[in-house]
């Protein structure tokens, strides 16, 4: 890639399609270097949306899953730290999780402006390529939020928990040390199958495994959600959307306090996989666990309650 980067550029711009993923870009960046290609004559673009203009010849994807790409997304992310700073670092760490289809050029002209003054990426907080890395890195951060908030586990059978979560950015490798801190103990798998990602934890582990995912093993993990379910699984989404329910403010008008919270604080894009939302937890199943009946009866009977 290396060289097919330094023959073309000798007489033609590249856009250089990458992987949306941090070692994607910022090897992609790197590739830029070793090939000694000047900046204006190296465009970075998502591989899902690679359209090169007039005097531009499209190059790539690097495998951003080989041993190569990865070792050299660390040895630019290393540098690159080292001249800039450990925030700025992260900003662009950030930024490389966006949806956005400019992330992969934010990223590029950031790394290549920290490289060479980077003093610049903390004294000209206006300039438009410190700016557009900032704004991404701020909505990923948000997204990062609400994959924190809104992600659901449900009890499978075999003791392990799975959930299910489509972010609108690649939040999965941002928040899996979060869960690995959270649910320590615990054997579990979190799923975004929009980004075809996953984080797979062992009991006891003090970190997750990452990983990219092909279709058929994402629809697998996904049908887990509905089949293989733990007995008191049904019982304790019921409990959840009962308490949900109570919390709520019904038949608050407009200029009332408390008016619709929920659609100010719950996105609805995200509503499809939560339990609390879901009609089928409206319903308990059968009688109550054991461990939840504490003589309080059902849930749905006269004696129950969330």
């Amino acid at each position: 890639m290396v060289s097919a980067l330094a023959e073309t550029t000798r007489r033609y711009g590249v856009l250089l399609a990458c992987e949306p993923t941090a070692e994607g870009i910022v090897a992609s960046v790197g590739a830029g270097y070793l090939a000694h290609v000047r900046e204006a004559q190296l465009e970075l673009c998502r591989a899902d949306g690679c359209q090169p203009r007039l005097g531009q010849v499209a190059l790539g994807p690097l495998d951003d899953s080989s041993d190569e790409v990865v070792a050299l997304s660390r040895r630019v992310l290393v540098g690159f730290r080292r001249r800039a700073g450990r925030e700025c670092a992260r900003r662009a760490v950030l930024a490389c999780a966006s949806d956005e289809g400019c992330a992969p050029e934010a990223v590029h002209r950031y790394l290549r402006l920290g490289f060479s003054r980077p003093w610049e990426l903390h004294a000209r907080a206006t300039d438009k390529r410190v700016l557009a890395v900032d704004d991404l890195a701020r909505r990923v951060l948000g997204e990062v939020e609400r994959t924190r908030q809104f992600v659901r586990f449900s009890h499978l059978a075999d003791g392990s928990w799975v959930a299910a979560f489509e972010p609108a950015a690649s939040t999965v490798p941002l928040v899996a040390d979060h869960f690995a801190r959270r649910m320590g103990t615990e054997r579990f798998c979190l799923v975004d199958p929009r980004h075809h990602m996953a984080a797979f934890h062992e009991a006891r582990s003090p970190r997750c495994a990452v990983v990219r995912l092909d279709e058929a093993l994402c629809q697998r993990l996904l049908e887990l959600e509905t089949e293989g379910l733990a007995e008191d699984e049904r019982y304790v989404r019921a409990l959840w959307r009962r308490f949900f329910d109570h919390v709520s403010l019904p038949g608050r008008g407009p200029g009332e306090r408390g008016y619709d919270l929920q659609s100010r604080h719950v996105p609805a894009r995200l509503r499809g996989r939560m339990a609390e939302f879901d009609p089928r937890s409206a319903d308990p199943g059968g009688a109550a666990p054991e461990r939840y009946a504490g003589g309080a009866g059902r849930l749905a009977g006269t004696g129950g309650g969330a």
